[in-house]
């Protein structure tokens, strides 16, 4: 939101987990304008220090995230291959199934505090791969900025 909607530097950025069996990965995407890619990085780096030290979540924050959540199941079920998706998750990872009727009131009993623990339980912001795509010449010099290290590969 702060990408888009305050800075107006991006049409959207989102992130999430990419459930796996062997391990689960936090990908977030961002397009951005050229010309504020470095910015936008930053702010993002500030946005998982703020939520993974003494900020955590808010309480609206978090109000949004269960209440779209909640809202959201029913349309995971809209086609016959939405189903059968659903269907192949509960057998990789072993839940039952009633799993899906279960989420809601779960997702509606959680607390800042346990999405906090269970945040900076998962996810270390120092850890990050940033994966920036766009014209060397315009991007290099605003990430040389941050003081990460950078690796250019070029397209082939």
């Amino acid at each position: 939101m702060d990408l888009r909607e305050a800075k107006g530097w991006s049409y959207g950025a989102y992130g999430g987990l990419q459930m796996r069996d062997a391990a689960v990965p936090y990908l977030i995407q961002a397009p951005v304008q050229a010309d504020r890619t470095g910015e936008s990085l930053a702010a993002v780096r500030q946005m998982l220090g703020d939520i993974s030290g003494a900020k955590g979540v808010t309480d609206a924050e978090l109000a949004q995230a269960v209440s779209n959540n909640v809202d959201g199941l029913p349309g995971q079920f809209e086609t016959g291959g939405a189903v059968l998706a659903a269907l192949l998750n509960l057998d990789q990872f072993k839940r039952p199934d009633n799993y899906y009727e279960l989420l809601g009131p779960k997702y509606r009993a959680l607390t800042p505090a346990q999405v906090d623990a269970a945040f900076r339980g998962a996810i270390n912001p120092d850890r990050f791969v940033y994966v920036v795509v766009g014209d060397a010449a315009k991007v290099k010099p605003q990430l040389d900025k941050l003081g990460l290290p950078v690796e250019v590969v070029e397209a082939k």
